[in-house]
Parts: C-alpha cells; structure tokens; sequence
C-alpha cells in the first residue's frame, strides 16, 4: 500500500508541473516562439494614478499579458518628482529598475535609492510609497501573476 501511495503522490507531482509548464499565460509561451521586440515598439498608457503633487503620474506599456486584467510583465514609467501617496496593491509583484532612481518603503522604514539593475519584491495588501527621486522619469519592469492595481487607504492584514 505505501508503495502505492508513493507512485500516485509522485505522478501527481509529474502531472501537476506538466501542466503549469504548459500553462502558456504566465510567462507567456508566445506559440513556442522566441520573441524580440526593440523598446521604439512599446507604447505607454497613462494609468490614472497621481503623486502627492497631481501633476505627476505614471504610464505603463504591457510587454506581455495585461496589467489591467491579469498575469503580465510590464514597464511602469514614473514622472520626475513623482511621490506615491501611502498604498497598497492586492497582489505581490516583483520590480527590476530600468531608469532613473526609486525608492520603495514601508511606513517607518528609511527609504533606500534603487538606480538601474536594483530589485524589489513588493508584497500584497502591504502598505507603501513609491518615489521618483531623480530629475529624470524613472522606469521599473515587473512581473505579475495578477491584474496590478492599488488602494488608497491601504488594505490591512
């Protein structure tokens, strides 16, 4: 009988990785093709959101997926001067920066510059603010495994 357990428990396990290695919307398989795309291609739309001062916001451009609806990967520029007001988005993402000079804190923490090449996970439902604190738009690329979006005032656990 244990040997039996242990043959199904182990084809479970094969099964189960088989098909989220298939599961073709996170990362996207693009039909098994390699897929190249110059930065001149990427449009960026304006989300909605304002700082602190309403003049500045940020843009995003899908690069795969769809940030408003669900799993993606996706630039998020930020206007120069930008500071978010304290959120919180419902799903953990993960941040890589491209350009400029962020900082990404909690309430109480020292905020840290994060130039181009530095990383941060942001967990869900955890309160923060993100700055741009360079003269120039800064620029992340996340990666999601839901829609982005953000609450004002934030969620608790």
């Amino acid at each position: 009988m244990k040997k039996f357990v242990t043959v199904a428990a182990l084809a479970a396990l094969v099964f189960a990785t088989a098909a989220q290695a298939q599961d073709s919307s996170y990362p996207p398989a693009y039909g098994g093709e390699s897929v190249t795309k110059p930065a001149s291609e990427f449009s960026f739309n304006d989300t909605g959101a304002r700082g602190v001062n309403p003049k500045t916001g940020i843009k995003f451009s899908n690069v795969w997926g769809d940030a408003t609806k669900g799993a993606h990967g996706a630039f998020f520029r930020f206007d120069p001067g930008f500071v978010s007001k304290l959120h919180s988005h419902t799903y953990d993402y993960y941040a890589v920066v491209i350009k400029g000079q962020l900082e990404n804190y909690q309430p109480g923490q020292k905020p840290q510059k994060l130039g181009p090449g530095s990383y941060w996970y942001q967990r869900g439902k955890q309160a923060h603010t993100t700055s741009c604190v360079s003269k120039q738009a800064c620029e992340i690329y996340i990666v999601q495994q839901n829609k982005f979006d953000a609450q004002i005032p934030p969620v608790t656990e």
